[in-house]
């Protein structure tokens, strides 16, 4: 495993890259699923497909402190255009769609679902053209729908900006999908996979501050995220839709309950921190090592670093789309065991 150090005061930065490309090889991922209150589904004859998303980290942050002293390092995924993300997107879409049908159900056309107008309402309050981005404090994210439908925000509750989450948790919005589930007899399934090329940590609280360390790391590798990688199920209930599950404004879910790891073949996180970058650090921490030589107080340390992963289009399919699918085939049959 690659290693790139860059000490500072008693701070460190530390970029991690990902395993040697033997690990390519292994079999699909494992994929734990999870339910909040997935018998939301009992009974589904018909169901409709009204949100669909994979959200893709372009950026990913991490930040740590420690006694004073800080690290960032920021990470951006180069070498895959838009177009690369739609057409797996679209791909994983048509998937779904057949994997759906064989588990049982009947999968409605969307436009039967747009021909009530309550419904249009619904989803022009709810949904973005594709891509849909999302910047938040730990990442830059881009959500690609089907082509022809838009993009959708969805979450467990905890990231996105507040105006985002309003609007995903909105009960409101909820309650009216239901009426329209009701009035054309069926369920609607809403999928959301949250992928990314790494993953990011750093270091926080009593302990670091002890030990006066700061230190920032990413590891690159395809991931999907736990919780935010989900089935969300909005059924005929109406308003107790409120009291049916943890995630506002639907009725039930299936999630990814542990961090899913593809193969890292092709993932190598490369240093692009600028040479004025690094001096502007040092410039400030030799300022803030004086003042605190006149005043008898801690010096504080900064270290931010930059870094990339480069992939070329036919390695980001080869990483995303196997581990993409073996998540939506737990998901799928856990939906098919609950009905």
């Amino acid at each position: 495993m690659c290693r790139l150090l860059a000490p500072l005061l008693l701070a460190t930065l530390t970029l991690l890259a990902g395993v040697p490309p033997a690990a390519a090889q292994a079999a699909a991922p494992t994929v734990s699923v999870g339910s909040d209150n997935g018998a939301a589904i009992k009974g589904a004859r018909r169901v409709a497909i009204d949100q669909f998303g994979i959200e893709f980290v372009t950026t990913l942050k991490a930040s740590g402190s420690g006694g004073g002293n800080s690290t960032s390092v920021q990470a951006e995924l180069r070498g895959v255009p838009d177009a690369a993300m739609q057409a797996l997107t679209d791909r994983v879409y048509r998937d779904t769609v057949e994997a759906l049908t064989a588990a049982g159900f009947e999968v409605v056309s969307m436009d039967t679902v747009r021909a009530r107008p309550e419904y249009a309402e619904v989803e022009a309050r709810m949904g973005k053209p594709a891509p849909y981005v999302i910047d938040d404090t730990g990442a830059v994210s881009k959500i690609f729908a089907p082509t022809g439908m838009p993009a959708f925000f969805q979450t467990a509750g905890g990231r996105g900006t507040l105006s985002d989450r309003i609007t995903a948790l909105d009960g409101a919005n909820g309650a009216k999908a239901s009426a329209v589930a009701q009035a054309l007899d069926l369920h609607f399934v809403r999928l959301h996979f949250f992928a990314s090329f790494g993953t990011a940590s750093g270091s926080k609280g009593f302990l670091a501050n002890i030990a006066r360390r700061s230190q920032s790391s990413i590891e690159a590798g395809p991931v999907l995220y736990p919780n935010e990688t989900q089935l969300q199920i909005v059924s005929q209930e109406g308003q107790r839709i409120f009291r049916t599950t943890s995630r506002s404004g639907v009725n039930g879910a299936f999630y990814v309950d542990r961090l899913v790891q593809g193969a890292t073949e092709g993932f190598t996180l490369v240093d692009t921190t600028t040479d004025e970058s690094r001096k502007s650090d040092n410039t400030s921490n030799a300022l803030s090592m004086g003042l605190a030589l006149l005043t008898g107080g801690r010096s504080r340390g900064t270290s931010n670093a930059t870094a990339a992963v480069t992939l070329d289009e036919a390695s980001f399919e080869r990483a995303f789309l196997p581990m993409i699918g073996s998540a939506r085939d737990a998901l799928v049959q856990r939906l098919k065991s609950a009905r």
